[in-house]
């Protein structure tokens, strides 16, 4: 037993206990780097509109996209653009109901953290009906596809053989790439739970092998012209990097002011993310 000075009372050996280990952790999480942001506001984060030319580009163009809950975050983005800018948005419709011509072509592709899965759903979906319509075609991993415990390199090495099989094969469309989403830093409730086991793949060595995969990304495809760095748009590289140091690496996080969640784009995040998607493709084709 121990007493408390402050009351008199004996505390038992199994609260002394739960004390003890409440105590070590919070102390533990006090030593781990730089675990959370301080929220910015959205309006503080520059947005790039696109051009009325690169709207009317896109609007031109038959998209096929392969995603899961983030690419649903970027179509919503693409929807609000057009409307802020007082035009009437490009079709987005599912790859089962394509209409054949001009429109934002979408397909779930895969199960989150099997990103092999979802490359050869993309490779079905660019060989089958809606493949034959595209005129530029690209598939976004998730977050919850590269994490601590991925081979990135494998993984890179897979998605490279998969795109030079499309391209060679699919002459006619015109391939972006595109880097791996990021998530927020953890909240520090969420720092104890993995600290005792309860991994939620958010942490900083998640995004440490996020980065290491998307430096892979950047050094094969950034030349190309055709890179969707969605990770770089998450993370605003050129307005307020969020950067973080971990392993004597750096590394980027998702910027809370672009984040609904601790994975998912808000509006503004999916805004921008969209005003990057429709520029590259709008430089494409002109």
């Amino acid at each position: 037993m121990i007493t408390s000075e402050r009351t008199g009372a004996r505390w038992p050996a199994k609260r002394r206990w739960r004390w003890a280990v409440t105590s070590a952790a919070l102390l533990a999480l006090a030593g781990i780097g730089v675990w959370f942001m301080v929220p910015r506001p959205a309006e503080a984060v520059a947005v790039t509109e696109p051009t009325s030319g690169q709207l009317d580009a896109f609007t031109e163009t038959s998209v096929l996209f392969g995603h899961q809950s983030v690419g649903m975050n970027i179509l919503d983005g693409v929807e609000n653009v057009y409307r802020d800018a007082g035009r009437e948005p490009p079709q987005i419709v599912e790859a089962s109901d394509s209409p054949g011509g001009a429109a934002m072509v979408h397909a779930y592709v895969g199960a989150n953290g099997d990103p092999l899965g979802k490359f050869a759903d993309f490779r079905d979906l660019v060989d089958g009906p809606a493949g034959d319509a595209a005129a530029i075609a690209l598939v976004k991993l998730c977050y919850t596809d590269i994490t601590a415990s991925t081979d990135a390199e494998a993984v890179f090495a897979e998605y490279t053989e998969l795109m030079a099989d499309l391209e060679r094969r699919h002459p006619d469309i015109a391939f972006l790439y595109a880097t791996v989403p990021l998530t927020t830093d953890r909240s520090w409730r969420t720092n104890l739970k993995a600290l005792f086991g309860s991994d939620d793949q958010m942490g900083p060595a998640d995004n440490q092998a996020r980065e290491q995969y998307n430096t892979l990304i950047r050094e094969e495809y950034a030349a190309s012209g055709r890179l969707f760095d969605i990770a770089a748009v998450e993370a605003t590289m050129e307005t307020d990097p969020a950067v973080r140091t971990g392993d004597e690496a750096e590394y980027h996080v998702l910027n809370t002011a672009l984040s609904s969640d601790a994975g998912h784009l808000n509006d503004v995040g999916g805004r921008i993310a969209a005003a990057e998607l429709i520029r590259i493709v709008a430089d494409l084709r002109s």
